[in-house]
């Protein structure tokens, strides 16, 4: 891409200002303001559809490359003690995942150019190897053993400038390896070690590319580094299981010498001690040392403000973006504009759901699932797909380079799916069609066609504000894929609706996923895999998120399952044409009769071209009532589909054995339920339970029977009373 860029925030306020960071390889680009319409291209739809905003923003603008360096480390700022240039001794717990895979630093305190200093690393092959540059010489010692992938050793390096003596030593704790233990030394004669004013780095050193920055990333887990001088005393000892929920690094050595993670490396990590007699690393902290690092994290791309943008005061309500145009490229960077705090101006709220966007953003189809279904991964079809893979952008559904899933996402870099216009690769569950923003804007371009009066809101508005974020409205309705909740979201929600408010669940694998915003840095997501359909699952012991320490996975093992709320829940996704719902008995019942004005009883709805997947109103990803799981038992089943194909598998937490009888031509719980619900004081919820219906809704421009429940669902939940 010629040009690409982010912003810090996916919405702002009237007032408030949106930042852009822009990269362009071109002289110079165009930005302009533009409201998003529509945004799916596909041919049978009403195609992309955009409107100019009148902003200050609107002009050529200098194009400048800036790159992306991954990489996670921390750094402690240098301080002359750390120079240690009468000898030091160094230790430290390490486990290697990717150990033989190129030059890993351990800890460094030497600058790029060798010149004074000393590091502790992994050779390219895999073994410790210990560097000292003194002010007479320069020397480097190996133990020349590598060492083994997931295996926790402890390494001890010194140097003693009186005694010209230099010491490496690798132990396995693995009772299995113990013959590996392994004591190497040497003499040196370079004398005092050379002072420098670089910081020290553990799990990363200093690379000369023109630039300060950091190289040479260690894979895998380090626990309880320290660092003394030649006589033994304390330099620095960095307690990782302190202040995990922050990037602080915690000395407790009494010298002060803190550090800082950089990049996001993975706490509250289980350490060379854990016994497994814990899972929380609150409950045992003392075995919760270590940090997981990654040659290919990201936390925050740092690049520079290009243009900033502040939000007019009259500006509607909406879905908007940057359009950035080049010499041979576009990029678009979409955000929402909320209505001011507790000012709705209309009835209705879409909640826009930017917690899942996070979550997906850049997502390169590399996970488990693609590869359990022998369907091809690292594709590259669009340029947002090349620059992706170019550049080693990730989701919370890829893996690190060491096999271990990505549990953090963070908004301050190029979310290149987001993006109008992006279709998944074809190859992809997805099929080629749209998801995330360009699916959610078939609604938007529905309830423009129809005139509906509409606020957008997002899910960080809901999370940082709660139910008063909703009061006022008389309707929520979500967008297609809302999968990915955090405690206050669903806390403001459910207040919300226990007051009397509507909701309008038009999605599927809704209220899926714990998740969680780190409170410190708010532009950071967290989600930790396991006893779900997954993509990966976390380590033994690590499903813990470290931001706010709550336990991840599924909400329906937190006691909080979609069907308490939507009165359905995940229990299926597959691929092929998408089915149409057939109405059930409780279709008929008088408190449904405004829901299917103007349907026949024997309708098939939904039966009609969809924009996802070709066909069908329910399919891709599919919820369905479970009264074990929370359905309440007056919900009505209005309608249901059937005859999903076995491409459409059962979702892994309602098996308890393995089994053949889990594919849609076999088993009835796949299927998408349509549900009304009432409740007290007015509380009511529809749901539809299926990621493709919003794609139905634009045929024959919005005269069919997807668009005709929808509407009248709408039209009553809308209205006084």
């Amino acid at each position: 891409m010629h040009v690409v860029g982010y912003t810090d925030s996916l919405s702002a306020r009237p007032g408030e200002t949106l930042r852009f960071r822009v990269s362009c390889q071109r002289p110079t680009y165009r930005a302009e303001i533009v409201r998003l319409r529509h945004t799916d291209t596909n041919p049978d739809g009403p195609g992309l559809i955009t409107e100019p905003v009148d902003s200050d923003v609107a002009g050529h603008y200098p194009g400048r490359a800036q790159g992306i360096h991954l990489g996670s480390c921390v750094l402690v700022p240098h301080a002359p003690a750390l120079n240690c240039a009468g000898g030091f001794v160094i230790q430290a717990w390490i486990c290697p995942t990717t150990p033989g895979s190129g030059e890993q630093a351990i800890l460094t305190k030497m600058p790029a150019d060798g010149t004074g200093g000393f590091r502790l690393y992994l050779s390219g092959d895999g073994a410790p190897t210990l560097e000292v540059s003194g002010v007479t010489g320069h020397q480097k010692l190996s133990t020349r053993k590598p060492l083994a992938a997931w295996e926790w050793y402890h390494v001890r390096a010194s140097y003693d400038a009186d005694r010209g003596r230099l010491e490496l030593a690798q132990k396995p704790q693995s009772y299995w390896l113990e013959e590996e233990v392994l004591e190497v030394d040497s003499t040196a004669v370079i004398g005092a070690i050379g002072a420098n004013p670089a910081d020290l780095l553990l799990a990363a050193g200093w690379i000369d590319d023109g630039r300060k920055r950091t190289g040479h990333h260690f894979n895998g887990k380090i626990d309880s580094p320290r660092l003394d001088n030649a006589n033994g005393a304390a330099v620095a000892a960095w307690d990782f299981a302190a202040d995990i929920g922050t990037d602080r690094v915690r000395d407790t050595s009494g010298n002060r010498l803190d550090g800082r993670a950089l990049n996001l490396p993975a706490r509250g990590m289980t350490g060379h001690n854990w016994n497994g007699d814990e899972v929380d690393f609150k409950v045992a902290p003392a075995q919760y040392g270590a940090m997981h690092f990654h040659d290919d994290d990201l936390e925050d791309a740092g690049w520079e403000e290009a243009f900033c943008w502040t939000v007019p005061a009259d500006l509607p309500s909406g879905i908007y973006a940057a359009h950035l145009t080049c010499d041979g490229g576009e990029d678009y960077l979409p955000f929402a504009v909320t209505p001011g705090a507790g000012q709705p101006q209309a009835p209705i709220a879409f909640l826009l759901p930017t917690v899942t966007y996070q979550i997906y953003a850049n997502q390169r189809f590399r996970d488990p699932i693609r590869q359990a279904l022998n369907q091809p991964t690292e594709l590259a079809q669009s340029p947002e797909d090349r620059y992706m893979r170019e550049h080693n952008l990730m989701c919370t559904y890829d893996a690190h380079t060491d096999g271990t899933g990505v549990c953090y996402a963070s908004r301050l870099r190029p979310l290149l799916n987001i993006r109008p216009g992006y279709r998944s690769p074809p190859q992809s569950l997805a099929g080629g069609w749209p998801r995330l923003l360009n699916a959610d804007m078939h609604l938007v371009h529905w309830l423009d066609q129809k005139g509906f009066a509409y606020d957008v809101i997002t899910d960080d508005d809901l999370h940082a504000e709660g139910a008063s974020l909703l009061q006022g409205y008389r309707v929520v309705v979500t967008g297609t894929h809302p999968e990915y909740w955090t405690g206050p979201m669903l806390d403001g929600l459910s207040q919300y609706r226990e007051s009397g408010g509507r909701l309008m669940y038009l999605g599927g694998n809704g209220f899926y996923w714990i998740t969680s915003f780190d409170p410190n840095r708010p532009h950071v997501t967290e989600v930790r895999r396991w006893r779900g359909s997954r993509a990966w699952e976390g380590r033994e012991g690590e499903h813990y998120h470290s931001t706010t320490g709550e336990m991840g996975g599924n909400w329906r093992y937190r006691n909080r399952a979609p069907q308490k709320m939507l009165g359905v829940g995940f229990t299926s996704q597959g691929s092929g044409v998408n089915r149409p719902y057939r109405l059930l008995p409780d279709s008929r019942d008088p408190r449904a009769a405004f829901i299917f004005e103007g349907i026949e009883e024997d309708e098939l709805i939904g039966d009609i071209p969809a924009l996802v997947l070709g066909h069908g109103a329910g399919g891709f990803e599919i919820d369905r009532v479970d009264y074990d799981q929370g359905t309440p038992r007056h919900a009505l089943v209005l309608a249901r589909t059937h005859d999903h194909p076995d491409s459409y598998q059962l979702v892994i937490e309602d098996q308890l054995c393995s089994t053949p009888f889990t594919g849609g031509s076999q088993n009835d719980l796949v299927h998408a339920d349509m549900v009304y619900c009432e409740g007290p004081n007015g509380g009511t919820v529809f749901s539809v339970g299926s990621i493709s219906w919003c794609s139905c809704l634009s045929y024959r421009g919005g005269d069919n029977n997807v668009s005709r429940v929808t509407e009248n669902v709408l039209r009553a939940f809308a209205a006084d009373g």
